[in-house]
C-alpha cells in the first residue's frame, strides 16, 4: 500500500512523504528544491521528487492524506477581512474574493482538488494538531504514550493533548487561536528585534545570558489553568491574518522594543530569558496533567514549540516522563509523515515501522557526484576511505563539508548534509563564526557523538538521536567539548547509532582514533546563511566555494583549499 501525505501549511512548510506498507521511504520539504526558505504553497516538487524516490508515478498512490483541512485557511482570511457576515452578504460571490492575496491559497485549493479527483473515498484531510501528534507517536519506539502537540497555528488550532495506545490516538484537549505559546514566542521575537522565521533560536539563545526578572510580568500574560491548559491575556495582543502582534499593552508593562540592528541590552535578555521560562513552564505544565491523567511513563512531543530544544531539555530533566520522544521533524513539514501514518494506521489496523533515520530526501551516484565536479573544472581527487581521509583533516582542525548518502528531512544535519570540526581545537569555533556559520557567540553549535559514548560524556545519558535535547556535560569532558558548551554547561547533541548512520557513525569513530581523543565532533547544517541546507552536489559546492570551508568530502571525492 502507497500512501502520500502532504504537510505543511498554505503559506510556509510545504513539504510530501511517502509512506510504503507502513514504512516512511521519502520525504521532502518544498524548501529544499526550490532553495527558497520555508517554502508554501502546493509542494508538487516535493511529490514528484518523493514519488521517484519510491519508484512509483501518482498512479500507483493508493491514498492521499492532506495534513489540513485546506478551506479553513482561506474561510480564516476572508473572516478577517469581512467578518462574520461575510457568507451571508452579497459580497461572498463577487469578484473580489479573487483578489491576487489569495490567488496563492487558490491555487493549492485547485491542486488538492485535483488530486482528490477519482479517489472517492481514498483522499482524507487530517487535521493539523493530529497529523503532528501521529507524526510523533506512530513513528515513536512506545506502543502506548501521552502525546502532546505545541504549536504555532495550523487551522484554527494551536495545542492538542491526548493518549496514543496501538495505532490511535485519543485527543482530549485541542485549544484553539488565541491561544498559541509558538505565537508568542514569535511575537516577542519581533519586539526584541528578530524579525525572520527562524529567529526564535536567536531569542532562545540570547535567554541564556539574561535572568528571568520579568517573570513575574509574563505570568501576567500567560496564564496556567488547572487543566493542563494555558491562557492568554487578550489585551496584549493584537491578531490578523492569523498571526499575532503586541499590543501597546504590552510595550507599556516592558518597555520599548528593540529595532533590528540597535545592540542588545541586558534588558532585551531578560526578557528573552523570561520569555522561555515562561514557555518552558507551560510546557510542563501541561506534561505533569497529562502524566496525571494517562499514567503513562513515555510522552512523545510535536509541534513547533518541540524544535526548542531548550524546552526538550528541561521537560527530560524534569518532567514527569521517564521516556520521551521528540520527533525529528516536529514542525510542520513534519505533518506530510504525520497524516500518511495516521491514514495507515487507520485503514490498515496495523501500526507503522519506527523511525531510525531522517535520511529519507535524494541520493546521487558517485557518477552524478563526479559529474557535477567535472562541470565545476574543481580539482578532487577520489580516496578509498572517505571517512578516514575526512577524519584525518578534522583531526588536524580543518572545518570540513561532509555530504553522503539521502538528505536529511527536517531542520538538522545529522550526518548527511554536515558542516564539521574539531571541538576541541583552540581556533576552531572563532573560525566557524567568522568564515563559515556567521552568528552570536553565545548561540552554541551541536555535538555528534557515537551514542555508545554518550552515556561516559553526559550526566542524563538520556537518548537524543535527532539533536533536540539537551543534557549536562560530566566536568571531565567540558574542556574536550567546549565549543560546543552553554556557560550552563550543557550540550545539545546527537547519539549516532552504528545501525542508522553507518557512515557517520563510522566517520567519528575514525575522527576519535585519530584525535586521540572522543568520537565526537561539532555538527552544523550545510547551508549557506538563509538558504536551506544543500541537497544536490552543486549546493554542496557553493557552501565550500562561497565560505571558509576548508575541505569538502562528497561520497569517495575530496575537494580541498589547502
Amino acid at each position: 500500500m502507497l500512501i502520500l501525505g502532504l504537510g505543511g501549511l498554505g503559506y510556509k512548510d510545504s513539504s510530501a512523504a511517502i509512506v510504503r506498507d507502513g514504512r516512511v521511504v521519502a520525504a521532502v520539504a518544498e524548501e529544499r528544491l526550490t532553495r527558497v526558505k520555508y517554502q508554501g504553497g502546493f509542494p508538487a516538487r516535493a511529490i514528484a521528487e518523493c514519488l521517484r524516490i519510491a519508484g512509483a508515478d501518482a498512479t500507483a498512490v493508493d491514498h492521499v492524506a492532506v495534513a489540513n483541512n485546506p478551506w479553513l485557511a482561506l474561510r480564516s482570511k476572508v473572516l478577517d477581512w469581512y467578518g462574520e457576515s461575510f457568507f451571508e452578504s452579497p459580497e461572498f460571490q463577487a469578484f473580489h474574493i479573487f483578489h491576487d492575496e489569495i490567488h496563492a491559497t487558490l491555487r493549492y485549493l485547485k491542486a488538492v482538488e485535483d488530486l482528490r479527483t477519482g479517489r472517492d473515498g481514498r483522499f482524507h484531510t487530517v487535521p493539523h494538531h493530529l497529523a503532528h501528534l501521529a507524526s510523533s507517536f506512530l513513528v515513536s519506539p512506545f506502543d502506548r504514550a501521552a502525546v502532546l502537540d505545541m504549536d504555532g497555528r495550523g487551522e484554527v488550532s494551536t495545542s492538542a493533548q491526548g493518549e496514543g495506545h496501538g495505532t490511535a490516538i485519543d485527543v482530549f484537549r485541542v485549544d484553539h487561536m488565541p491561544n498559541s505559546l509558538g505565537l508568542l514566542y514569535a511575537a516577542v521575537s519581533d519586539f526584541l528585534g528578530f524579525t525572520g522565521q527562524d529567529d526564535e533560536f536567536r531569542v532562545m539563545s540570547i535567554s541564556s545570558q539574561g535572568e528571568p526578572l520579568y517573570r513575574d510580568k509574563f505570568h501576567e500574560v500567560v496564564r496556567l489553568l488547572p487543566d493542563g491548559a494555558f491562557h492568554l491575556d487578550p489585551a496584549y495582543f493584537l491578531y490578523r491574518e492569523g498571526l499575532a502582534a503586541l499590543s501597546g499593552r504590552f510595550t507599556q508593562v516592558f518597555g520599548e522594543r528593540r529595532m533590528p540592528g540597535e545592540p542588545v541590552l541586558q534588558r532585551h535578555r531578560d526578557i528573552a530569558a523570561s520569555l522561555q521560562s515562561t514557555i518552558e513552564e507551560a510546557v510542563l505544565h501541561a506534561a505533569r496533567h497529562l502524566q496525571q491523567r494517562t499514567g503513562q511513563d513515555a510522552l512523545c512531543f510535536a509541534g513547533g514549540v518541540a524544535l526548542n530544544w531548550v524546552v526538550n531539555g528541561r521537560l527530560a530533566a524534569e518532567g514527569p516522563f521517564k521516556h520521551l520522544h521528540v520527533n525529528p521533524a516536529a514542525g510542520d513539514e513534519g505533518t506530510a509523515i504525520g497524516a500518511a501514518l495516521h491514514v495507515y494506521s487507520q485503514v490498515t489496523g496495523a501500526r507503522p515501522e519506527p523511525l531510525g533515520s531522517v535520511a529519507l530526501g535524494p541520493a546521487y551516484t558517485d557518477a552524478e557526484i563526479e559529474e557535477t565536479l567535472r562541470c565545476a573544472r574543481l580539482p578532487y581527487t577520489r580516496v578509498p576511505d572517505a571517512a578516514a581521509a575526512a577524519a584525518e583533516r578534522l583531526a588536524r582542525g580543518e572545518i570540513v563539508g561532509w555530504f553522503e548518502g539521502r538528505a536529511e528531512f527536517g531542520p538538522r544535519g545529522l550526518g548527511h548534509r554536515a558542516i564539521l570540526a574539531h571541538p576541541a581545537h583552540p581556533e576552531t569555533k572563532s573560525r566557524l563564526l567568522r568564515d563559515v556559520k556567521p552568528r552570536e557567540d553565545h548561540h552554541p553549535f551541536g555535538l555528534s557523538i557515537v551514542e555508545e559514548r554518550a552515556g561516559d560524556v553526559f550526566e542524563g545519558g538520556r537518548p537524543s538521536p535527532y539533536m533536540l535535547v539537551w543534557d549536562r556535560v560530566r566536568e571531565a569532558h567540558r574542556g574536550a567539548l567546549r565549543s560546543t558548551i552553554s556557560s550552563a554547561g550543557i550540550c545539545r547533541s546527537q547519539g549516532v547509532s552504528a545501525q542508522h548512520e553507518p557512515a557517520f557513525h563510522a566517520l567519528l569513530a575514525a575522527f576519535g582514533r585519530a584525535s586521540g581523543g572522543l568520537p565526537a565532533l561539532i555538527n552544523t547544517s550545510l547551508n549557506l546563511p538563509g538558504r536551506p541546507p544543500a541537497v544536490h552536489p552543486r549546493e554542496a559546492l557553493e557552501v565550500y566555494a562561497v565560505t571558509g570551508l576548508d575541505a569538502l568530502v562528497m561520497g569517495p571525492f575530496v575537494l580541498s583549499k589547502r
